[in-house]
């Protein structure tokens, strides 16, 4: 996978550039290359621990969404993704190396924080856009260790969810979607 290319194609899907699409682009890799897998696979499974932008990234690179059933979101709040062949008995783990380019410093923090709450001024802004430009590069080049720790899991792939059969909700009338699985 051309890794400039693979950045890009995410950017169309996320709609903005981002460090988070970038860390996305170096889990799936990481990810792909320990399945020993070439591209995008509708046997993979993945277990994601955030709703952040790197899943973006996964969705697109890995071939994994919720429409297919095999994007699972189990929130954590953490950047830890794990990835099974669909039936597989083993899969890897890639998460974000602790203290890494991939996280926030403090002052980008607080410049973000003045960003989203109307305060910034415009030296502020190019700041953070910088520091923002300067993570993404990082994010991009650094060698995985880096960044990412990768591990293999040894317990079973979830199954896939069934769809569930839909029936009128009985306090707002609405179809929705019941317990009982359909066959």
């Amino acid at each position: 996978m051309d890794r400039t290319q693979a950045y890009n194609d995410v950017i169309r899907f996320h709609q903005h550039e981002c460090p988070g699409v970038a860390f996305g682009v170096r889990a799936a890799e990481a990810a792909m290359a320990e399945l020993g897998l070439k591209e995008a696979s509708g046997d993979l499974v993945l277990v994601t621990e955030t709703d952040a932008c790197a899943v973006d990234a996964l969705q697109v690179l890995t071939g994994c969404t919720y429409g297919k059933r095999n994007l699972i979101h189990e929130d954590a709040g953490r950047n830890v993704f794990t990835f099974w062949e669909r039936g597989g008995a083993s899969g890897v783990q890639i998460r974000a190396k602790a203290d890494s380019i991939v996280y926030r410093t403090e002052e980008i923090w607080a410049l973000a924080s003045r960003i989203e709450d109307g305060t910034a001024t415009a030296e502020d802004e190019a700041k953070f856009a910088q520091a923002q430009a300067e993570r993404i590069a990082g994010l991009l080049t650094v060698p995985d260790g880096e960044i990412l720790v990768v591990e293999r899991v040894e317990k079973q792939a979830p199954s896939p969810k069934h769809l569930a059969r839909v029936d009128l909700c009985v306090d707002c009338g609405e179809p929705t979607s019941v317990e009982t699985l359909h066959d």
